[in-house]
């Protein structure tokens, strides 16, 4: 695959990709400082500050990409007034800007802290369904198109689902680290060791999200390759083209390193080496995104390519 090729690729399709990975990592965001909300009520607030930020910050990025890209932005208020419960664009149109608002409220509830904020607890889980739909809404965007076979698969949702919380929780690990850093956390071994052992639950979480993105990928990979002619064309087209990026970048560095890290940390005793864990935490975060990233990009290139190559996806 030349540059060239990438390049004009990534131009054509840049607004979905970057809507979809911003909207995801947000939407993950958001779940995860809930999710330690609920766990620790309010006990790791930092951690809980950092999430409820980013979760509109990415989220409304996204949002401004896909508007702009359309040309014409206001546009999107339309969809308030048609109904159309069978487009996953209205779902978009309607679901993400009321969760960008929502969650903007919610980390504002998280600036002015309370541990007795009844109203961000509620908040919180109210917004929890509603950042489902937003996750599925952006698998169900490349999945509908029927004329893009290897799109239009049900592993693609999944694979969005679990996308959106993998790269949330990766996000918010590396920005709060840095964090840690420049506020001189990172130096107190002892509230370092607390915190990473309190944070074995989100740990647990990433590393069965990851196990279950590989499981989609086969699955994903497995219903085109035993699928029809015309899924077996596309499948070999996108390896042409796209195949060693994809495989080193988005499946090697997105999710089996980040794997295999993790499990030789669990072997080496975590416990006894905080600096070790945070230097694994970084390291696998970083990968994770730059994983999601190319994941996401890859797949929406390569669905577009037409060609009536023979070659099997290797």
């Amino acid at each position: 695959m030349s540059f060239k090729s990438f390049k004009q690729g990534h131009t054509g399709t840049g607004a979905l990709h970057w809507t979809c990975f911003l909207g995801g990592a947000g939407v993950g965001s958001l779940l995860l400082a809930v999710l330690i909300d609920e766990r620790f009520n309010g006990r790791y607030r930092r951690i809980c500050t950092t999430a409820a930020w980013l979760s509109p910050i990415l989220i409304g990025a996204g949002l401004l990409v896909i508007m702009f890209e359309m040309g014409r932005p206001l546009m999107l208020f339309l969809t308030y007034t048609t109904v159309n419960l069978t487009s996953p664009l209205w779902w978009g149109g309607v679901f993400q800007p009321l969760l960008l608002v929502g969650s903007i409220v919610y980390a504002m509830r998280w600036k002015n802290f309370s541990e007795e904020d009844k109203t961000r607890v509620m908040l919180g889980r109210f917004l929890v369904p509603l950042a489902v739909v937003v996750g599925v809404y952006h698998g169900m965007l490349l999945s509908v198109m029927v004329a893009r076979p290897l799109w239009n698969t049900g592993p693609t949702v999944v694979a969005a689902l679990l996308g959106f919380a993998s790269t949330g929780i990766a996000v918010v690990m590396l920005v709060h680290l840095i964090r840690m850093y420049f506020g001189g956390r990172l130096q107190d071994t002892e509230h370092i060791t607390l915190f990473l052992d309190n944070m074995k639950l989100v740990r647990n979480i990433l590393f069965t999200v990851l196990l279950f993105q590989l499981g989609t990928f086969f699955l994903w990979w497995l219903s085109l390759r035993l699928g029809s002619l015309q899924d077996q064309t596309a499948l070999a087209a996108a390896s042409a083209e796209y195949g060693r990026l994809f495989w080193w970048l988005g499946i090697g560095v997105g999710i089996i390193l980040p794997i295999i890290l993790g499990a030789y940390l669990v072997l080496k005793g975590e416990r006894t080496r905080p600096r070790l864990r945070i230097a694994v935490i970084g390291t696998t975060s970083i990968m994770i995104l730059v994983g999601g990233f190319f994941f996401r990009l890859l797949q929406t290139l390569g669905g577009q390519i037409h060609s009536t190559s023979n070659i099997l996806f290797q």
